[in-house]
């Protein structure tokens, strides 16, 4: 038997103990931290203070932001005037059919119920509650009042076979045989021209394109809520600022993202964010929207924020 020299075996000893402090380094390196948050998930109160003051500020900005991009209720500017009861005398709306949905859900609030017999000059006050059933009040208005530029514009052809003319069910006929039908709220051709330059401005993250192709239910929504606002005279500035109100009810996670991206980003509250801006492409459609959402992630500064409905009635 040929045994090693005492070099030999202190040289082995000495790389033995190197790869096994490398090892045990690795480890710890990898279990520590996984240790620690276990420790701060199944034990908050082993946060330091440090951590807990952090994770309390960020609390508070997520509190503090969800306030600002979703009011309690705020009024959108506009009346319904005589539209609903136009849509129920022209079969853009069957009012037994609305009236079953809401009375599924509980039934259709009292300030809702008088529209579809009479006018109404009263301003649409929108709240947390509410904001689905205005969506599907203007729903119908965007896809079934006669318009030259429904007439041209890129839904022209197959009109029956996108979500807002498909998806609408509370008609007396199918959606596709409501699309740009009826002559509910007449714009004049300037109203016509202001209508489409606004819709081009406004974006909807659930696809990428724009209210002037209203090819989903809040995009028709979208459009009969710019129609009312500029044959009312609203301003361009107060309809981008109540249209981005809007979408935040029917988006409010997007929203309160777009926010916390804004202030994190660029260092803007959002009641100085330009309305506009936010509800362009970049921001408001759905490329523009993963994008923010993505480099959220993986920052770690994703909010949660519960609401908001889909593409249906």
């Amino acid at each position: 038997m040929v045994k090693k020299n005492n070099s030999e075996n202190k040289h082995q000893s000495y790389l033995t103990g190197i790869v096994t402090g490398l090892l045990i380094g690795l480890l710890l390196f990898v279990l520590i931290p996984k240790l620690s948050n276990y420790r701060k998930a199944t034990n908050p109160e082993s946060e330091t203070p440090a951590e807990k003051t952090a994770s309390i500020k960020s609390d508070q900005l997520l509190s503090e932001v969800t306030q600002k991009v979703l009011p309690d209720k705020f009024n959108l500017g506009v009346s319904f005037g005589e539209t609903v009861k136009k849509m129920v005398e022209t079969g853009a709306i069957d009012k037994q059919k609305f009236l079953d949905l809401y009375q599924s859900r509980g039934g259709l609030p009292a300030e809702f119920t008088d529209l579809f017999d009479k006018d109404s000059s009263e301003k649409i006050i929108v709240t947390k509650e509410n904001n689905a059933i205005i969506l599907n009040l203007l729903w119908p208005l965007g896809i079934a009042n006669k318009t030259k530029f429904l007439e041209e514009g890129p839904m022209k052809e197959d009109s029956g076979n996108y979500a807002s003319t498909g998806g609408w069910t509370l008609g007396k006929e199918e959606g596709g045989k409501l699309f740009n039908r009826f002559p509910i709220l007449p714009l004049t051709p300037e109203q016509e021209k202001e209508v489409i330059e606004i819709a081009q401005n406004i974006y909807r993250p659930c696809c990428g394109n724009s209210t002037y192709f209203p090819d989903c239910n809040h995009g028709a929504a979208m459009l009969g809520y710019i129609e009312l606002a500029v044959v009312q005279g609203m301003s361009r500035n107060e309809i981008y600022k109540k249209a981005l109100l809007l979408n935040s009810q029917w988006f409010p996670q997007t929203y309160v993202e777009l926010a916390m991206y804004f202030k994190s980003k660029k260092g803007e509250d959002w009641q100085d964010v330009d309305p506009k801006e936010a509800l362009g492409s970049p921001y408001s459609s759905g490329a523009g929207y993963q994008a923010i959402n993505k480099e959220l992630q993986s920052e770690g500064i994703l909010p949660k924020v519960e609401g908001g409905g889909g593409c249906g009635v």
